[in-house]
């Protein structure tokens, strides 16, 4: 059984329908009725059309607020489900994952109890946080960390227990190389058919590198007249990087997409003919994962990421990296995918066979599947 508030969005239940056809595994998923996982959007609890597992939805308390939400019927559900592993996919200083230990420990002692981490900051929770993440490091079976900076996270906080990295999934079907879906989509945009469009997608705000992206930009297009830049998504700086580009004489190469949600992104990544994740880390976040670039690197697209938390790893040699909020250096990167066809030819094939590799939601679910068997097995 899953355990997670974020898939009431039904394009995050797609391991699970990959789970649900493994042998000998029957599959249940319990969200909330309702959880604000869009921007400014109440999402209702999404059934995609297929998938072999059962979906509870299920009312909850503090519905929105992450650290302390929990289920009223929570017992009532463990106890009709009676599972030999549960999957609370949520961080370890929630009260959630608290109250799901406690009761495996009370009443079902022989259920696997595995939690979600993606934190890579180490932080020292308030009061009452920090007692459940003591406790819930006490009392998991294991914890599956979305990547390496989060592994090293957890042990330099005393976790001294089972920890495996398993990426966060991507459909790479979903997201794949389409000539006509491209052609479409720049339509839409606004784009001339040269255009070489450099993109970005994710919330306009400081920690994302943008400021840094724009100087970037802004000196690429005075050399290549044929450079855009496209940003979707929404946030404080959209003002501020409209402002600059129009002070800049840009305005007509700077394309506002707005949020694009999930059923528009496949669409966009295909528009681009360069994907940028420029982030910069703060005191109190890093990039955790940014999944993001891999559904570009799905889609056949080069990228070019900072080395802000994960980025680089999740790259590996499948893209150029720079070193966070150098906009020269971004700069370097983008000129040198501009000019040189065969190296953007390069990276998009090593990024799309990268993700077949590693990130795909087959994968994914693979490695979880593994991860049940060996815990079952063990008992």
């Amino acid at each position: 059984m899953w355990i997670w508030h974020a898939a009431v969005v039904g394009e995050y239940q797609k391991p699970l329908a990959v789970l649900g056809e493994c042998p000998n595994l029957d599959v249940s998923l319990l969200v909330p009725y309702r959880w604000p996982e869009r921007p400014g959007q109440m999402v209702h609890a999404e059934r995609p059309s297929s998938g072999n597992y059962r979906l509870i939805r299920a009312r909850t308390i503090f519905t929105g607020f992450y650290y302390v939400y929990f289920f009223p019927g929570l017992f009532y559900h463990l106890l009709r489900a009676k599972p030999d592993v549960i999957y609370c996919y949520e961080e370890a200083h929630t009260l959630l994952s608290a109250l799901i230990l406690a009761f495996r420990h009370l009443f079902m002692p022989d259920a696997h109890l595995l939690l979600y981490a993606a934190q890579n900051i180490k932080k020292r929770y308030p009061l009452p946080f920090r007692l459940f993440e003591r406790y819930s490091f006490r009392r998991a079976d294991a914890i599956l960390a979305c990547g390496t900076r989060v592994a090293q996270t957890l042990r330099s906080k005393s976790y001294q227990g089972e920890l495996r990295v398993v990426p966060l999934p991507t459909d790479a079907q979903a997201f794949s190389p389409d000539a006509s879906r491209r052609e479409v989509c720049r339509r839409e945009m606004g784009l001339p058919p040269d255009a070489v469009a450099i993109g970005y997608a994710g919330k306009l705000v400081e920690e994302k590198g943008l400021r840094t992206l724009w100087k970037a930009f802004a000196r690429l297009a005075r050399e290549c007249p044929n450079v855009h830049l496209v940003l979707a998504g929404g946030g404080p700086l959209k003002s501020e990087l409209q402002a600059s580009a129009a002070s800049a004489g840009l305005e007509g190469r700077l394309h506002m997409a707005g949020v694009v949600h999930n059923s528009g992104l496949p669409g966009y990544m295909n528009a681009l003919d360069v994907f940028v994740l420029p982030s910069e880390t703060r005191p109190n976040w890093r990039e955790q994962f940014g999944r993001v670039i891999v559904e570009a690197m799905s889609s056949g697209v080069p990228v070019v990421g900072s080395d802000s938390g994960e980025i680089p790893s999740v790259l590996g040699d499948a893209g150029l990296v720079f070193p966070e909020g150098d906009s020269d250096a971004l700069a370097a990167r983008l000129r040198n995918l501009v000019a040189d066809h065969s190296l953007r030819a390069r990276l998009s094939h090593a990024g799309r066979e990268r993700v077949l590799n590693l990130f795909s939601t087959e994968k994914v679910a693979a490695q979880h599947y593994a991860i049940y068997e060996e815990m079952v097995a063990r008992h």
